[in-house]
């Protein structure tokens, strides 16, 4: 009678705890997160002090072999793939030109073999630097979840902004990162540059995607748990009866 008492107990226990797991995983765990919001943006490669800008002479902004931006890798700022989204991002405007502000396009890509699939922008906004009058910073439409390592960051050039002028500035202070690219003739002649161009991304944490949760293994196993249980409730009161 001690024995089945015991028996009952631990059965019942186990059914809880599969119930237990099961609430859990519907519910999902808790989300990755990177690292804490600078003052404007919460991944970059700068130090926050311009000292130059990159531009391609004058009235290029509308083609759309002229481009330059950043491949930012996620490991960079301790991020795991999937755990957080781009909303948004800002840009050093703190110098100022003749002539400004002007309106450049900003776009994100994926990464395609070390380069930025120009073929498929996810998100694209309109930044408008150039006077001198502060950070740029603006969200897409929409976020958009960085389910993989690396992602570019790219102001290009665009039609709808023919004959206006790039503007992007430049930290030189710094050690290169290794990150900031350039052309004026395409993805065959990308080059990367020794400055740290100061365009940072704004992102933001999302929770991890909820586990399938297998129901059918589950229910076997509760089912098994009140066989058992059905079992013992038998066994307890043959022998009580026979006590």
């Amino acid at each position: 009678m001690k024995y089945s008492s015991i028996l009952l107990l631990s059965l019942l226990m186990l059914a809880q705890a599969v119930l237990a797991s099961t609430v859990e995983h519907r519910l999902g765990g808790t989300a990755e997160r990177g690292e804490p919001p600078l003052a404007c943006g919460d991944l970059s490669y700068d130090d926050g002090t311009a000292e130059d800008a990159i531009f391609f002479g004058g009235g290029d902004a509308g083609r759309p072999n002229h481009f330059l931006g950043i491949r930012f890798e996620l490991a960079d700022f301790g991020i795991l793939p999937g755990s957080a989204e781009i909303t948004g991002f800002c840009v050093s405007n703190s110098l100022a030109f003749s002539g400004g502000p002007w309106p450049n396009e900003v776009f994100v890509f994926r990464d395609l073999d070390g380069v930025p699939d120009l073929d498929n922008p996810q998100r694209r906004a309109t930044m408008l630097t150039g006077d001198g009058t502060g950070f740029f910073e603006t969200d897409f439409d929409q976020p958009w979840r960085l389910d993989e390592p690396v992602f570019w960051l790219l102001v290009r050039g665009d039609p709808i902004h023919d004959g206006e002028d790039f503007n992007v500035e430049t930290d030189q202070s710094s050690e290169p990162s290794g990150r900031s690219w350039l052309t004026d003739r395409g993805i065959p002649f990308m080059i990367q540059t020794e400055q740290n161009l100061m365009l940072r991304a704004n992102i933001r944490a999302v929770e991890a995607a909820a586990e399938p949760v297998p129901f059918l293994h589950r229910g076997l196993t509760l089912l098994l748990i009140l066989v058992m249980l059905v079992v013992a409730c038998i066994g307890h009161a043959r022998r009580f009866s026979s006590s």
